[in-house]
């Protein structure tokens, strides 16, 4: 998962998100939890957006832990396991659209392991590959009424189709469960001889609390979230022909504070970020 080619999370990754804002309230009762209408647009998009990110501006965090396969011939060949962190705030614009902004970072040790590494082995072709690097970072994604992607590029030189949306939704006992998926389609245009298809596939599953989500008092709901992708091999990786899928899986939770992160994202954190870790919310005030 790299969060970095994404607008935002989630998730995480997030991340790591795309969602549609709601602006009717899920119920009507003053401090009661109240039954969600699931068919109603925006009672729906309004519940999403609990979850995933926040109805008001006060701080989410969220965690993600997963491994990082390859899968040729349906073997699954586990690479490296991902620590991926994300920090957000969210403001309503005009006409119940809402911007975010986020901070991730994506960490990685070996499977199983708790040091940080910054490279791996490729198991296909023996390879020494570095993990790309980038700066950590503020970035700020739109969301509107429609719908939208989380998908903050798009290829150059490639013919793009990007679809996302939330749903289905459905009541399990006291909890509410979401989907919301991206998937990303990219095809190299005629005057790109050799440039490779692109494919991204990401599937999210949120869970929450029913009563908080219905409750109009809670803005910003705790939240667990299921995560996979299924995507085309990175560029990075040097696969070359290899057929095969770039896959995760990976499991997380939105907290409200830093220092309820998973104690081992923290401490790679120290170890790669120093300053930041000192002082995530520095970022996101700019």
């Amino acid at each position: 998962m790299t969060l970095q080619r994404r607008t935002v999370l989630g998730l995480m990754g997030a991340a790591a998100l795309a969602g549609v804002a709601g602006v009717a309230e899920a119920g009507k009762a003053k401090g009661t939890a109240a039954t969600l209408d699931l068919a109603d647009r925006e009672q729906l998009a309004l519940a999403y957006r609990k979850m995933a990110f926040s109805a008001d501006d006060s701080l989410a965090f969220w965690w993600l832990r997963g491994t990082r396969y390859g899968v040729v011939d349906s073997v699954a060949t586990p690479m490296w396991d991902m620590h991926v962190g994300a920090w957000m705030r969210t403001r309503d614009l005009e006409g119940g659209a809402f911007e975010v902004t986020m901070v991730n970072a994506n960490l990685y040790t070996a499977p199983g392991g708790t040091d940080l590494i910054k490279g791996v082995r490729n198991p296909y072709t023996g390879q020494e590959l570095t993990f790309p690097s980038y700066e950590l970072k503020a970035m700020t994604s739109r969301h509107d009424r429609d719908g939208g992607s989380a998908f903050g590029f798009k290829p150059p030189g490639m013919k793009t189709t990007v679809e996302s949306g939330i749903g289905p939704a459905w009541i399990d006992g006291d909890d509410l469960v979401i989907n919301g998926d991206m998937v990303l389609h990219a095809y190299p245009e005629a005057d790109k001889p050799g440039a490779k298809p692109m494919h991204v596939n990401d599937w999210s599953t949120y869970i929450a609390s029913l009563a908080d989500v219905a409750n109009p008092r809670v803005r910003n709901a705790a939240a667990a979230h299921y995560f996979n992708d299924i995507n085309s091999w990175p560029a990075w990786m040097q696969m070359g022909d290899l057929p095969g899928s770039y896959v995760s899986r990976a499991f997380g939770r939105k907290v409200f504070a830093y220092d309820r992160m998973p104690a081992l994202f923290r401490k790679l954190m120290a170890d790669r970020y120093p300053a930041v870790a000192k002082d995530p919310l520095a970022l996101l005030s700019g």
